[in-house]
């Protein structure tokens, strides 16, 4: 089986996936982690830059999804391996945020990261999270949800989150920053942020996480009556 969640930055979508995940024994997919592995993979391989990232050569991307492998349990989350090294860490900085939001829309690298995804999909009963799964990389999906919240409220979690990781910025800069990336996303000729066909809307604004969880099992379970909270 496969729920796909899309949605916005800063929705809520991978601590709402790995949870639903947790709780149905399913597989945890996080695409976005996909796309910074290869970002990564490119720059620190390849020697490309800031600059010179919007022309990746085919081979190179290849190569790099070549030799990624996603992992996942619920005691050590989502991990990525590039040679056999746990490159997670590294993929959550400033920095990788800037290559992400470049390499994810190039095609040749939403292709390769498509098939690793169907791939995992092809092993494991799965909740994936994204911007294009629902619409996509998994349009036959069983269950599909959009998940969003206000853009003020998106921005507070934003700042929290990049807080984690030694990012400091101001509520208007959050604003400004996830503003921008919503644009980006909905705007790109491959592959926009889009609510996917038969996709169940979520505005979890005004929602706690357990609040957000249950009304989505609601749905699941009306699908699948033989799965329980």
């Amino acid at each position: 089986m496969i729920i796909t969640i899309d949605g916005p930055t800063a929705s809520g979508k991978s601590t709402i996936g790995r949870i639903l995940a947790n709780q149905l024994g399913f597989y945890y997919l996080c695409s976005g982690l996909l796309y910074r592995a290869i970002g990564y993979c490119l720059v620190h391989e390849y020697g490309y830059t800031l600059e010179t990232i919007a022309h990746v050569s085919f081979a190179n991307i290849n190569e790099c999804a070549a030799q990624l492998r996603y992992e996942y349990n619920e005691r050590s989350q989502e991990r990525i391996f590039y040679k056999n090294n746990d490159i997670t860490l590294y993929l959550k900085d400033k920095f990788m945020d800037q290559v992400a939001s470049t390499v994810s829309i190039n095609k040749d690298v939403r292709k390769a990261v498509t098939t690793i995804q169907r791939d995992v999909a092809h092993h494991h009963n799965i909740v994936v999270d994204g911007r294009d799964v629902g619409s996509v990389v998994f349009p036959d999906a069983e269950v599909k949800f959009f998940l969003t919240a206000s853009v003020e409220v998106r921005a507070q979690r934003w700042r929290k989150d990049q807080e984690r990781h030694n990012n400091y910025f101001s509520l208007q800069e959050a604003i400004t920053s996830i503003t921008e990336r919503d644009e980006r996303d909905k705007n790109r000729t491959i592959a926009p942020l889009i609510i996917p066909p038969k996709a169940i809307v979520v505005d979890n604004s005004s929602l706690s996480i357990e609040e957000t969880i249950a009304k989505m099992m609601e749905h699941i379970n009306d699908f699948l009556p033989s799965v329980r909270v």
